[in-house]
């Protein structure tokens, strides 16, 4: 099975659910503007700041974190995307940041990016772009969708930020991470073998002990331990050079990343939204950003589980189906209803004046 289309699927599943034709009816719902990031490395990378159409003045915004596949978050006039949705329904301008040689940005493809590099240029994104007409800066969201529910928390990290919401990706170590994700692929995968999935998940562990933490490529590995010189091929996204489109580095930076260690610092109201069917990511690891700051700083976390949910946010009638991409249904209001509805009851951040 060719898997990075069906990532790349789940990656345009989040960016635009619904038809064509509610796309187009709502294609004159917000204005865009063009604008430039100028990083720390010399590069300029575009950005778009949206707005709906009738509103006027300042506005608290959303400041978006996309996912892991490489693909462009310029606006399209004929999909509306999920974070649009929500933008309108809350009446929030929006912020996103094209990457490293995606669309009109400069720089290498985000097919070399590496996810340090990816963080940096969106925390002086996220500086440069606060300061915008259309902004008011002292009700800005950070939200991450997919892996980029990973660097939404890191970006968040010193800035002042109203909030941050995320789905899709949870606190856990990238490790553990990708163990959740091999484990759900072979329990829901259609060539369905029980009897081997232990066996085949201890082989998994000590390739990603190599790959992760040793920094090891797959050909390296397959050198020096033949028997898991198959491993690499039977992983999701690999077929998409080198894993999901993006350079071993990536990889080997998030397994570095201390997630939950973000979010203990978050002073914001935060918003975890996980899917019940959820195909790649664990509720665990959702669940414990929620249980960790609202321990930390009690009912400043919101938990949204939304029955039958995917990844993508599609509604799936199982999760075998879900997994299998089969008889989803799209259902946008139930993302969009509840996050709109928290974006505007946040308070907006005292003034440093006062």
């Amino acid at each position: 099975m060719n898997w990075s289309k069906w990532i790349f699927a789940v990656a345009a599943l989040a960016l635009g659910i619904g038809s064509p034709s509610s796309a187009i009816a709502n294609s004159d719902a917000l204005r865009h503007e063009r604008v430039a990031v100028t990083t720390s490395d010399g590069l300029r990378l575009a950005a778009y700041i949206s707005r709906p159409a009738s509103a006027d003045g300042r506005l608290p915004a959303i400041f978006y974190t996309q996912a892991v596949s490489c693909y462009s978050i310029a606006p399209n006039p004929d999909r509306i995307s999920m974070e649009e949705r929500v933008a309108i329904a809350s009446n929030y301008a929006l912020i996103r940041v094209e990457r490293s040689g995606t669309g009109d940005s400069e720089g290498a493809g985000c097919d070399t990016l590496d996810y340090d590099t990816e963080v940096a240029h969106y925390r002086e994104a996220f500086d440069q772009l606060i300061g915008h007409a259309w902004i008011d800066s002292d009700r800005v969201v950070i939200m991450g969708s997919s892996l980029g529910s990973t660097t939404a928390p890191l970006v968040a990290q010193g800035k002042s930020v109203a909030g941050v919401i995320i789905q899709g990706a949870g606190a856990l170590t990238y490790y553990e991470r990708m163990l959740h994700f091999d484990r759900l692929q072979l329990e829901r995968q259609a060539d369905f073998q029980p009897e081997r999935i232990g066996e085949e998940m201890r082989r998994r562990m000590r390739f990603h002990q190599y790959y992760l933490h040793e920094k090891m490529e797959p050909r390296q590995i397959a050198a020096e331990y033949p028997d898991l010189a198959d491993v690499w091929e039977s992983l999701v996204g690999t077929d998409t050079a080198p894993h999901y489109g993006r350079p071993f580095s990536w990889h080997w930076q998030a397994a570095e990343q201390n997630w939950l260690a973000a979010w203990a610092t978050i002073n914001a109201p935060v918003m975890v939204v996980y899917g019940e069917y959820e195909q790649f990511e664990s509720r665990h690891g959702h669940r414990l950003i929620v249980d960790t700051v609202n321990r930390l700083r009690p009912d400043t976390a919101t938990w949204l589980e939304i029955p039958g949910a995917g990844h993508g946010l599609r509604v799936y009638p199982d999760a075998v189906s879900a997994y299998s991409w089969q008889s989803g249904e799209s259902q946008p209001e139930q993302f969009v209803g509840p996050v709109s509805r928290w974006l505007t009851g946040l308070e907006p951040l005292k003034s440093a004046k006062e």
